[in-house]
């Protein structure tokens, strides 16, 4: 089977790495990357260093341009969204019509702008639950003791194509699941996101950095309850208690040196997901009639930060 990763970032890093250690004889495993970090992988392989997978290091095929790689059976897309349709248009030469495309993005909106872009292939939708930071020499760190991982074919015509990428993780390190209710799934995990991810990044701050401050923590639980009611007013099936259960996983449970992919990238000066959380919610708020005070505070706070370049 030949196997594509686009985007070997924290995510794409432990994917690609798994994908490696579990291939089975006459796989392919090519990774996308440029620049610098095609250079380090080249020369040192794909590093990991991982409570799950322990420490791996890796050789898979690197290109530069997809096209370079030909055709592909999967391909995983692990960019950040405001690189999606780049990446897609990119890929356009390695799918035909049995391509199995599996973009891994946070957000909600990733499987239809890969259809769009993608119509020849199969497209299944995703979400993935995964502590992963990068090191300044291109390794990737995963924390924690589950990866979830959850698969959808929205489409009668693409359930052979979710059975094949099942079975890619049929081993220790990923758990993959089918939910009978994607919509809610990808809800849930866009909830946790608005909140976690814009909290922690409009701080530049850690969980710690959220517990040491009442303020923090009041506005926190008020970004929860504004994407809570955002979907519910959407007519998604969240469970009532879903804000107070995510509120104590993170502030409670959670290890307090955790962070959010959107505050690393705050921290190493790098462009950020803001649409993808604040924009979004926001938008789908005004044209509910929701109130959403705190997410639009922080969401256009953020905004102005980035178009006066402190961001």
């Amino acid at each position: 089977m030949k196997i594509m990763v686009s985007g070997v970032g924290s995510v794409g890093g432990y994917l690609t790495s798994y994908l490696c250690k579990y291939a089975a004889a006459g796989d392919s495993i090519t990774a996308v990357v440029r620049g610098r970090r095609r250079e380090a992988l080249e020369q040192y392989g794909l590093v990991l260093h991982s409570e799950l997978l322990g420490e791996c290091v890796s050789h898979p095929g690197f290109v530069e341009q997809p096209a370079q790689a030909g055709v592909q059976d999967v391909i995983f897309v692990c960019v950040k969204n405001y690189s999606l349709r780049e990446a897609l248009t990119a890929l356009q030469p390695c799918v035909d019509v049995h391509t199995v495309v599996v973009p891994i993005l946070n957000g909600i909106d990733h499987y239809a702008v890969t259809r769009e872009c993608l119509p020849a292939g199969h497209v299944l939708d995703t979400l993935i639950y995964i502590f992963a930071s990068g090191n300044a020499d291109y390794s990737t760190n995963q924390a924690g003791k589950k990866v979830r991982f959850c698969l959808a074919a929205w489409k009668p015509e693409d359930r052979p194509a979710l059975e094949k990428v099942r079975g890619l993780f049929a081993h220790p390190g990923i758990t993959c699941v089918v939910p009978e209710d994607m919509e809610a799934e990808l809800w849930m995990k866009f909830i946790t996101n608005c909140g976690f991810n814009v909290i922690t990044a409009y701080y530049g701050c850690d969980i710690q950095g959220i517990r040491e401050h009442p303020e923090r923590l009041a506005e926190y639980r008020a970004l929860l309850d504004e994407a809570c009611a955002v979907g519910r007013a959407k007519g998604v099936a969240l469970p009532e208690n879903l804000a107070q259960l995510q509120y104590e996983r993170v502030i409670v449970k959670s290890a307090p040196h955790l962070t959010s992919s959107m505050a690393q990238d705050v921290m190493a000066g790098r462009r950020i997901e803001l649409d993808t959380f604040g924009g979004v919610l926001s938008r789908l708020a005004d044209q509910l009639a929701v109130p959403a005070p705190v997410t639009k505070r922080l969401y256009e706070a953020m905004k102005a930060r980035i178009q006066a370049g402190s961001i």
